[in-house]
């Protein structure tokens, strides 16, 4: 009897009985990697954490736009002349709108993904979970990969997202200033400079996502990477470029040296590619335009040099740790 029960439950386990029922997929490295990736974004979008940065993020996207809207009104009730309104009130409309989007994504939106990428990675370790992870087959790179994807995927919904909301939310606002919308700028050259555009935020974005990535393997805690790539982007980076301004005063090569400082920081190349892509997005007088700040290749690589090195030591302290220590 014994022995008929010990049968009867190998075969309900084996692999012919559950072939009909779970769907394996295939085995080489990326596919595995993809189905990784998608664990890793049901997992995101099953958190309450996700649910409550997107609604900062649509909330914050929203008010801004509204609080626009709302001095626009307060000032054509006090009187206030018309070409002052109407230039204030663009910011609601494209281009303008755009570039309004945009700072937005590079300040909270920076912040916001920090903290996305930060917890996926090193709430990991922070709740040990990170030794059964990597007992289920696939190999640390491969786990580490498909946080990236994850990343990616989200940098770039996350962005296309809140674009579209802000320039949707900013015409509908426009309608309460009865000032009317021109498209006179637009046109396939503008779109495609446009996307350029948040092409380059996205970068941008995902450079400090993955600084935050490698900060919270390095220190394998949330806060690691949270705190670090604030404290580096919204202290040090900062500090860096008023040290640039002293080297002014100093002549030498030790002035060049610190005058050359903020062409290698991620915000400054950040900044210097949008500024370059201005004079095809926002329309100004014929010879108004600024000179471009740096050359987008230097801009591209410095950001590329960047990730690179965070992906690469990320990649390395992954496989080299012990993680039960």
């Amino acid at each position: 009897m014994k022995s008929s029960q010990h049968t009867i439950a190998e075969s309900s386990t084996s692999p012919s009985s559950r072939a009909s029922s779970v769907l394996m997929g295939r085995q080489d490295y990326v596919s595995a990697m993809l189905r990784l990736t998608g664990m890793e974004l049901y997992k995101i979008r099953r958190r309450l954490m996700s649910k409550v940065l997107s609604f900062i993020s649509i909330l914050s996207t929203v008010s801004l736009f509204g609080l626009i809207a709302l001095a626009t009104f307060l000032m054509a009730k006090n009187g206030t002349p018309a070409e002052a309104i109407q230039r204030f009130s663009e910011a609601l409309r494209l281009p303008e709108s755009l570039s309004l989007v945009v700072q937005l994504l590079l300040t909270l939106g920076q912040i916001l993904i920090i903290i996305l990428v930060s917890t996926i990675v090193g709430g990991e370790h922070t709740d040990k979970t990170v030794r059964l992870m990597l007992t289920r087959g696939p190999t640390r790179t491969q786990f580490l990969l498909s946080k990236i994807g994850a990343a990616i995927v989200c940098i770039v919904l996350g962005i296309a997202g809140i674009a579209l909301l802000g320039i949707l939310t900013g015409s509908i606002f426009s309608f309460t200033t009865g000032i009317a919308s021109t498209f006179d700028f637009f046109s396939i050259s503008w779109l495609g400079h446009a996307v350029l555009y948040l092409l380059i935020t996205m970068f941008g974005l995902f450079t400090y996502a993955m600084m935050a990535l490698f900060l919270s393997t390095l220190g394998r805690a949330t806060a690691a990477g949270m705190v670090g790539v604030l404290t580096w982007s919204f202290l040090i980076e900062p500090v860096i470029s008023v040290i640039a301004l002293f080297g002014k005063t100093i002549s030498g090569p030790l002035g060049s040296f610190f005058q050359s400082l903020p062409d290698y920081l991620i915000g400054s190349n950040i900044s210097a590619l949008l500024s370059n892509q201005d004079p095809y997005i926002f329309p100004t007088p014929s010879g108004s335009h600024i000179p471009p700040q740096s050359s987008d290749i230097h801009g591209l690589l410095v950001l590329c040099v960047y990730s690179v090195v965070f992906i690469g030591v990320a990649l390395w302290v992954n496989m080299r740790r012990d993680v039960l220590i």
